[in-house]
């Protein structure tokens, strides 16, 4: 579970008023000292995450913002931070305090949460609730009782409309840690991959997979890009065999198969080189277009690759990468697709280059938004960006259904997926 890709977890975001206890309450359910506590109001400043394990959930991310009243001199520029976090969140923890009422800032941070449709645990901290021995009375039952802590949630109404589950204890004690983890587990999150996998449907036990992954300039020295181990571990779950080689050596290797493979997967600027020698009654993809079916919507960015015979000298291009490295000579993004566009005549385009978390708010001045296979983002980011295009009514395609099509081999490289896309009502 530590190994598994951040961009793969369930995240978790914590908001809240500053002193509210978000801090404390991280470290007490990672049990250990992730984020900063202070009595001083504005101590987290730029988003804090942690990664761990919280079963049933699983692995997942746990990130601690910058309290939602925080009036320092950049206090608008870290809540805008937070602001940004509600749109990669699967799951949102809310903290208030027992001893101050619910402002008209955390109802409006609530219902934002709401309205974003991220399921909300409630949390409320019981200020100094085990303290002392004179807390904790028994009733004439003898069970014990807290009439110090009247049950926050039926003093305001409002807030059982908004949450999904609410726990309530002293964050300052480990007593009722499982009990908060339990509440969180039990959730279901937004937006996650679920049960489907990279290779869903496309593997059976015994089946023979290629995988083409070039060792050029730009791949990771001393190891393999994240999709390509990903789909090399998939293959083994499926109990396939997994035949890796660069695409220079692809023509050995299926000389020596005596049976044809099941399916050929190349990274997508060996395309062309892969398509040549690849016979045509083998299927052929690539990484980037799996992580599309994966994380995003296969369908919306074919459709959204049929936009190029539209350009014209002048348009506006979106390239953006989801994760940010150093660029190279032969770099994908800001070398190869502008020279493979200018090939096939789409010259004198505006491109424009962003990287990481930076993704407009604001698409519709765009003609095309051409996106990275996006394996370092959370389903539900990828997801939101291809939302936000197509609302905005700008198309947009990733980078191995853009070079797929650049080479003319569009149809061969979406072959093994067009069932579950015709039964989408697509119109290739």
């Amino acid at each position: 579970m530590e190994q598994t890709p951040k961009a793969n977890r369930v995240h978790i975001g914590f908001f809240g008023r500053c002193n509210a206890g978000k801090s404390t309450l991280i470290n007490m359910l990672t049990d250990q000292p992730v984020s900063l506590v202070s009595e001083v109001a504005g101590t987290t400043t730029d988003p804090v995450s942690k990664s761990m394990e919280i079963l049933p959930l699983g692995p997942v991310v746990i990130t601690d913002t910058a309290g939602i009243d925080d009036t320092s001199e950049l206090g608008a520029l870290r809540i805008e931070k937070s602001e940004e976090i509600i749109k990669k969140i699967n799951l949102a923890v809310y903290v208030l305090r027992n001893d101050e009422a619910p402002t008209a800032d955390d109802m409006m941070w609530l219902n934002k949460l709401k309205q974003n449709n991220v399921p909300i645990a409630l949390f409320i901290n019981e200020i100094n609730a085990f303290d002392s021995e004179s807390t904790h009375d028994n009733d004439s039952n003898g069970n014990e009782s807290n009439d110090t802590n009247p049950n926050y949630v039926d003093a305001y109404p409002d807030l059982s409309a908004i949450a999904t589950v609410v726990g309530s204890t002293d964050f300052t004690s480990n007593r009722d840690r499982l009990a908060l983890l339990d509440l969180l587990g039990g959730l279901t999150p937004l937006d996650v991959e679920g049960e489907q996998s990279l290779l869903q449907g496309l593997v059976d036990p015994g089946d023979t997979i290629i995988l083409v992954c070039p060792i050029d300039s730009a791949a990771p020295k001393g190891r393999l890009i994240l999709p390509q181990v990903q789909t090399i571990r998939e293959i083994l779950d499926h109990k396939g065999l997994a035949l890796v080689c660069q695409t220079e050596e692809l023509p050995t290797m299926l000389n020596k198969l005596s049976q044809k493979p099941k399916l050929v997967i190349t990274d997508s600027q060996a395309f062309e080189a892969v398509n040549a020698v690849t016979p045509a009654d083998i299927p052929l993809t690539s990484f980037s277009i799996l992580m599309a079916r994966f994380k995003g919507k296969l369908q919306d960015l074919v459709t959204g690759v049929k936009a190029l015979n539209n350009l014209k000298p002048g348009a506006r291009v979106l390239i953006s990468e989801g994760c940010t490295h150093r660029r190279q000579c032969d770099d994908i993004g800001t070398v190869k697709i502008p020279m493979w566009l200018k090939k096939k005549g789409h010259t004198d385009l505006q491109l424009e280059f962003t990287s990481g978390g930076a993704f407009p708010k604001d698409v519709s001045g765009y003609d095309l938004i051409i996106h990275c296979g996006a394996c370092m983002l959370t389903r539900r980011e990828v997801l939101r960006r291809i939302d936000c295009a197509v609302v905005q009514g700008t198309p947009i395609v990733n980078y191995g259904v853009l070079i797929a099509s650049l080479h003319g081999i569009l149809e061969r490289a979406i072959s093994p997926f067009m069932d579950e896309l015709d039964r989408k009502g697509f119109e290739c």
